[in-house]
């Protein structure tokens, strides 16, 4: 008797969870579809059926983290304030990688996120948004590299495997307030 097909939907499901596990253990170009459909228990061709391609289902893992990210720029952006649009960003920001730990390991250091982040329009938006915001209007040499050192830093810090025991809760304080130091402003900065 053959065995009952699984909905769509949740086969592109099992297919999405099994390949976020697989990036964040071998990276975007250590995984095949070969090793995702083995994940999966199917064959390669079920994962066709439900992607044309990898990078298709790499563009699906980090959609909603991404469309999460351009609604945290859209509020932020409302604000009349640039101090507390950086505060919203920063803190959408954090709040999203401490929620989303596992995918934090694909995104910080991977190339091949690098590259679809700037191919895919939509995602290279939101990515420039949030740099906006965090740099602030005056976008002046320190500024910059402070925001560098804070995307790079909480990528990091929420990636970082010897920092799996730390709850989230205690990461996610820990991580707002160390960027309140990094991104002070340069005046507040040198007053200290």
């Amino acid at each position: 008797m053959a065995k009952p097909a699984a909905p769509r939907g949740l086969a592109r499901g099992r297919v999405l969870e099994a390949a976020l596990a697989l990036f964040a253990e071998h990276g975007v170009h250590g995984t095949s579809l070969q090793m995702i459909a083995d994940r999966v228990g199917v064959g390669k061709a079920a994962v066709y059926y439900q992607f044309r391609s990898k990078e298709d289902i790499v563009l699906e893992v980090i959609r909603p983290t991404i469309e999460d990210m351009a609604r945290v720029i859209r509020t932020a952006g409302a604000l009349p304030d640039p101090e507390q649009r950086r505060v919203v960003a920063v803190s959408g920001l954090v709040e999203m990688l401490v929620r989303n730990r596992q995918l934090a390991v694909i995104f910080h250091g991977d190339p091949a996120i690098d590259q679809i982040m700037n191919d895919e329009p939509d995602f290279k938006a939101v990515a420039d948004g949030l740099r906006e915001i965090v740099e602030g209007p005056e976008r002046n040499t320190t500024e910059r590299i402070n925001c560098s050192v804070f995307l790079s830093g909480v990528g990091r810090a929420a990636a970082d495997p010897e920092l799996a025991d730390i709850d989230d809760a205690d990461l996610h304080r820990a991580l707002l307030e160390l960027s309140g130091r990094i991104l002070a402003p340069a005046t507040e900065a040198a007053a200290r």
